[in-house]
């Protein structure tokens, strides 16, 4: 080899080293992605069953709440996690992993409703397939949310100073 010749780093590592702020972005989009895009729908002779016909078989309808909340909180994120991604301030990242671990402790609330219920019913209840579905969804949503979290602890610019313009 020439020594003139400059070694070039393989892509995955120019790839990190260009995107590693963006990061908690990805993982927050993907997140917000799985949380948001599952839901029910009827065309024609499809019916793709998830979170509101999960939450209809319920007696507590508090879970709407979690559904919604759980909804709104990832809009949020979405634009949450950009503006962190663009300054990477103390402040952005407080903010973030606030509501993410509300997120986190929302899909508990969700996912805990479906136990709560097979325990307490006596007419033999059973989650049903979709039911299933639905609470897989959620957590993997949220893991994607508390891997965006983790990131972004490792990003953070401690020596942020903001600069009036």
């Amino acid at each position: 080899m020439n020594d003139h010749q400059i070694q070039r780093e393989p892509w995955h590592i120019r790839w990190y080293n260009y995107n590693k702020y963006s990061i908690p972005v990805i993982f927050t989009v993907i997140g917000t992605l799985i949380f948001t895009l599952f839901l029910d729908f009827r065309t024609g002779d499809v019916t793709f069953l998830s979170h509101i016909s999960a939450i209809n078989v319920l007696t507590n309808k508090v879970v709407g709440f979690y559904l919604f909340s759980i909804y709104m909180i990832a809009l949020v994120q979405l634009a949450n996690s950009i503006a962190f991604s663009k300054k990477r301030s103390p402040l952005s990242l407080i903010t973030f992993s606030v509501l993410n671990a509300l997120q986190v402790y929302l899909v508990y609330l969700y996912v805990n409703v479906f136990y709560t219920e097979v325990a307490i019913r006596t007419d033999g209840f059973v989650i049903p397939e979709f039911g299933y579905f639905s609470i897989n969804i959620m957590i993997t949503g949220a893991i994607f949310y508390i891997i965006a979290t983790i990131f972004a602890w490792f990003y953070v610019d401690w020596k942020y100073v903001k600069i009036e313009e």
